[in-house]
């Protein structure tokens, strides 16, 4: 049988269900949702200026573990500089819904955004970012649609179709032991534990962003571990490796200096180099995975680079009907 170490090994992994939350206390932002899909809805965070036709915006996706919180960063630096963000949760996470018998793909989440992304940003170039596996959504999104996708920024995630790894199905396996007062306790601190090792320096995990993080988990596991399990079993119709090659926007692939565990592998690297026609990879300094906390500055340098890329080529979005991966 597992341990409950290894089982606790897999939590920061594969936990995503963080509440969706206000980036900043100064910060103007409206949260609301839009349904997709009988019963499926999607939590949107709205904030910057509003969207003028032409002038790209910037979707925030955030990755497996923090939701809005752990994009805070990012939101204020962007809207510093002028630019329209907006933050979705995909299906299944912070506070979107969470169905059952929904198709959890990281392709099928990127249909969902896109749909969503037309209706909040309308006739504009959309720079979209994603963290870690919401990487691969991004990356789906700008295949699908490469009229409306002005930009791709991968924050620390290599392209992906299997989102069921050894350590997810063990923490599912056995989740029963950890609702409790005592395993709520282990898998908090092995939270600590596993954020540092994603980490060039721990200064960025101060006690109200470690409770920021943790407490929406410890809130409710079994909705967590519920949506995990739907997550884990669900299969991507085209492995985006066979759709890589349809993005015309720049990719623009972020690392840290540190190797950490979660870091994209050379092999996700490679398949990037060789099937996107612009793509770049840049090392940030003295950052390990978690980027987005520990040098936010150097990711909105990034994601407005792009987005002054997308001013400049004036691409205006033209609609199109989704492929839906048909092709």
């Amino acid at each position: 049988m597992p341990t409950i170490s290894r089982v606790l090994a897999a939590i920061p992994l594969s936990a995503s269900l963080i509440a969706l939350s206000a980036p900043s206390a100064r910060t103007p932002a409206l949260l609301e949702r839009r349904v997709v899909a009988p019963g499926e809805s999607l939590a949107v965070l709205a904030t910057g200026p509003a969207p003028r036709a032409g002038e790209p915006a910037v979707l925030l996706i955030p990755g497996p573990v923090g939701s809005a919180h752990s994009v805070r960063l990012l939101v204020s630096g962007l809207i510093a500089r002028g630019v329209t963000v907006r933050v979705i949760d995909p299906l299944g996470m912070g506070q979107s819904s969470r169905p059952d018998s929904a198709d959890y793909s990281l392709g099928q989440q990127a249909v969902r955004l896109l749909q969503v992304t037309r209706a909040e940003l309308p006739s504009v170039p959309v720079v979209v970012a994603g963290i870690g596996t919401s990487a691969t959504i991004a990356m789906h999104m700008a295949a699908t649609a490469p009229n409306d996708i002005g930009g791709v920024v991968s924050i620390a995630g290599g392209p992906m179709d299997q989102q069921a790894t050894k350590m997810m199905r063990i923490a599912l396996a056995v989740s029963p032991l950890l609702d409790n007062r005592v395993g709520r306790a282990l898998a908090r601190r092995r939270f600590v534990s596993s954020m540092k090792a994603q980490s060039a320096s721990s200064t960025w995990m101060t006690d109200s962003v470690v409770k920021a993080y943790t407490e929406p988990i410890e809130r409710d596991l079994g909705r967590v571990f519920r949506a995990l399990r739907a997550m884990a079993a669900a299969h991507e119709r085209v492995p985006i490796a066979d759709r890589l090659p349809r993005i015309t926007a720049p990719l623009r692939l972020l690392v840290g200096d540190t190797p950490t565990p979660s870091a994209p592998t050379s092999a996700q690297v490679d398949v990037l180099r060789r099937t996107v026609a612009d793509f770049q990879i840049d090392t940030i300094q003295q950052a390990g995975t978690m980027l987005q906390e520990e040098q936010p500055a150097a990711v909105v340098t990034v994601i407005d680079a792009l987005v002054r890329s997308a001013r400049a080529r004036k691409k205006l979005a033209v609609p199109a009907q989704l492929d839906l991966f048909d092709n």
